[in-house]
């Protein structure tokens, strides 16, 4: 009975300290965000219909657990991500069929009927200086099939008409990490996050390129960062994506922002990307008009450019 009364009161002491916030691991040190996202019944329902579960093609043990990046619906047939999310270590893209993404679904873990799609990749887009000089840290995935255009769960997001506004707040939304070491969020969440000058990423972070960005509430206790499986989420504001996760370096940290790659620093080579598969019909009907269906129907005249 002595025994019993003194495991309820350690019960009772736990459950106490867990309620004011303190963390217990056994053996292991974890490191938490000071905040973790947030959640909103609003958000949830009004904005994850712009944000993609990019995945390898078989879950592991069950639906989404083969989650690894985010991204953002940029058309009906385009997927804007980061491009270490579409290759491996050594700098090689995946073989797109390799890759599914999976849109219209803000539960990672559940299947919607009439509203989860699953969209193989057909073609993979890296800008040529990832992999020469590890910088511009975004890339295009074409879809082999267009989403639908009259789905009120897939929504697209406007490219930017001008560099981003420094000193104001984004939203982060994706499915990564809860936290450093934590599980992956089952419900899409999201973080406000604040674009921070340029001189203050310099100081903070090297090296740091002209193509980046670097976001973050520094010096707060609502500091909330992108963590491990964040990669290719959207920096986004207005229905606009300025910016694309990168590199989680924040996650864990309350003085250190994380970086993002600016869409509008590669305007010219995602409109490049996007407009080399615009069909173009010639008239009157002539051998190029027949062609011009040809290669139509075909889709596979891809080409990427350098920056």
């Amino acid at each position: 009975m002595l025994y019993r009364n003194l495991f309820d009161l350690q019960l009772l002491l736990i459950l106490s300290l867990a309620a004011l916030g303190k963390q217990f691991v056994v053996g292991e040190k974890r490191v938490r965000r000071l905040a973790t996202p947030s959640f909103s019944i609003d958000v949830y329902e009004g904005l994850a219909k712009y944000v993609v579960s990019i995945r390898s093609r078989t879950p592991r043990t069950f639906f989404g657990d083969n989650h690894f990046c985010g991204g953002s619906i940029v058309s009906l047939t385009y997927v804007l991500t980061s491009a270490k999310c579409v290759m491996d270590k050594r700098k090689i893209v995946h073989r797109s069929r390799l890759i599914l993404i999976v849109a219209g679904t803000p539960n990672r873990l559940k299947i919607v009927r009439r509203q989860t799609l699953h969209v193989p990749a057909k073609k993979i887009f890296v800008p040529e200086n990832y992999t020469v000089y590890n910088t511009n840290n975004i890339a295009l995935i074409k879809l082999k099939h267009k989403l639908p255009s009259d789905n009120r769960h897939i929504g697209i997001l406007n490219l930017p008409r001008g560099p981003p506004t420094t000193g104001i707040f984004y939203k982060v939304m994706g499915w990564g990490r809860l936290y450093e070491g934590g599980p992956l969020a089952s419900r899409i969440v999201f973080i406000d996050v604040m674009l921070q000058e340029r001189v203050i990423c310099q100081r903070l972070l090297h090296p740091f390129m002209p193509e980046m960005m670097c976001a973050g509430n520094l010096n707060s206790t609502l500091d909330e960062e992108p963590c491990p499986g964040d990669a290719g989420d959207p920096l986004m504001v207005n229905l606009t994506v300025y910016g694309v996760t990168s590199y989680h370096v924040g996650c864990g940290h309350s003085l250190l922002p994380s970086v993002y790659t600016d869409v509008w620093y590669h305007m010219k080579w995602i409109d490049e990307i996007m407009n080399s598969n615009v069909c173009r019909m010639y008239n009157p009907p002539t051998v190029y008009f027949f062609a011009s269906i040809l290669l139509c129907m075909c889709g596979e005249f891809h080409f990427n450019l350098n920056l």
